[in-house]
């Protein structure tokens, strides 16, 4: 196991830095519970919890007039044993759709909705252990109902329109493809060995743009064609790439990467495996453009790179049938994460058997 990078110090930093600036704004009560979840919590989703509770805060100052005039972090325990069912589905409803005073429009749907009501049910029911209320009002009412997943959208790997082998093969030959203007594939040819090299990473392994943002040079080990990434989750995992992956890599690495490296270079990007032309590791927003512009250029519409880790995934699936493999080379904490997204290929596997031409 490597040592954590500075990269991933400063991202978590950062992060800590931000949760602990939105609890000094929180209620004491409030702040609590947060940071009693810090241990079993990552400081994202504690972030986002931070935020919810603020707007769930600041909408009953804004609303109630026993709390005209007083701040979020006035508001006392008491208040809360005040409210009321149908006090919640107000906020739920504000939640769907409110305009503010200089007219700019929130919306929410379902999911969006359930994701925010998940700490104001955990601040309720934090409130009843330590004995501040009697009873978790929040829990009697009733969610929003969230459909299951769709089958996950990807690119197309087979019949006469494989989008995955379109783009591939295009990437090889894409600067003597005569129908691109000479003046895009000049600049193009600058970030080629690179840009290659991500295409192929992300549909050769399934890993998602932000753990291919954190990879350092040293995570790569051509001798057992291997990653060292950083999960969503926080834990460290290996992944495997093939011989053509492998190939894209060194050709970056031995005839690219270098340029992107100075002395304007910060300390904690020069270990990068992926960096840009301002000399730092190459971010999210980057990785994402870059792909939005080569399925544009090859496949005639954007895809976003989740939409090639959704392709491995599936593709993994229907050769293997192993929905815990695809779990775990996913890096899914919960299979049943897997199982909505992946299984459902079995249904539209039979959606194409139906429409089969026996004659």
């Amino acid at each position: 196991m490597r040592n954590e990078s500075q990269f991933y110090q400063d991202k978590e930093n950062k992060q800590i830095a931000k949760f602990r600036e939105l609890c000094r704004n929180l209620p004491k009560y409030a702040s609590a519970y947060l940071q009693n979840r810090e241990l079993v919590v990552k400081y994202s989703t504690l972030t986002a919890y931070a935020y919810d509770l603020q707007v769930f805060f600041q909408f009953f100052a804004e609303q109630n007039p026993v709390l005209k005039n007083s701040s979020i972090k006035e508001i006392p325990a008491d208040f809360l044993v005040e409210l009321t069912e149908e006090d919640i589905m107000d906020f739920q409803r504000y939640l769907r759709f409110h305009e503010s005073v200089d007219k700019k429009v929130s919306k929410n749907d379902n999911k969006a909705i359930a994701r925010k009501m998940a700490p104001i049910r955990g601040l309720f029911d934090y409130m009843v252990r330590k004995k501040y209320i009697s009873a978790n009002i929040a829990k009697n009412v009733e969610m929003p109902k969230v459909k299951s997943p769709k089958i996950i959208k990807k690119l197309s790997n087979d019949g006469e329109n494989n989008e995955v082998e379109r783009l591939l093969s295009g990437m090889e030959t894409i600067l003597t493809n005569p129908s691109i203007p000479k003046r895009q594939k000049a600049f193009l040819k600058k970030d080629y060995f690179r840009d290659n090299a991500i295409i192929w990473l992300l549909l050769g392994t399934g890993i998602r743009i932000s753990e291919c943002e954190g990879l350092d040079i040293k995570d790569v080990d051509f001798e057992n064609k291997s990653i060292n990434i950083k999960r969503k989750g926080g834990f460290y995992d290996i992944v495997y790439f093939n011989d053509e992956v492998s190939l894209k890599l060194k050709n970056y690495i031995d005839n690219e990467r270098k340029q992107y490296l100075s002395d304007n270079t910060p300390e904690k990007d020069k270990e990068a495996l992926f960096l840009s032309r301002k000399y730092r590791r190459l971010s999210v927003d980057a990785m994402e453009n870059l792909v939005e512009k080569y399925t544009l250029i090859l496949l005639g519409k954007k895809f976003s790179p989740h939409k090639c880790r959704a392709t491995y995934g599936t593709t993994l699936y229907q050769k293997t049938n192993d929905i815990r493999l695809v779990a775990d080379v996913l890096g899914h904490s919960n299979i049943n994460t897997t199982a909505k997204h992946y299984a459902a290929q079995t249904e539209e596997n039979k959606k194409r058997a139906g429409n089969i031409d026996f004659k």
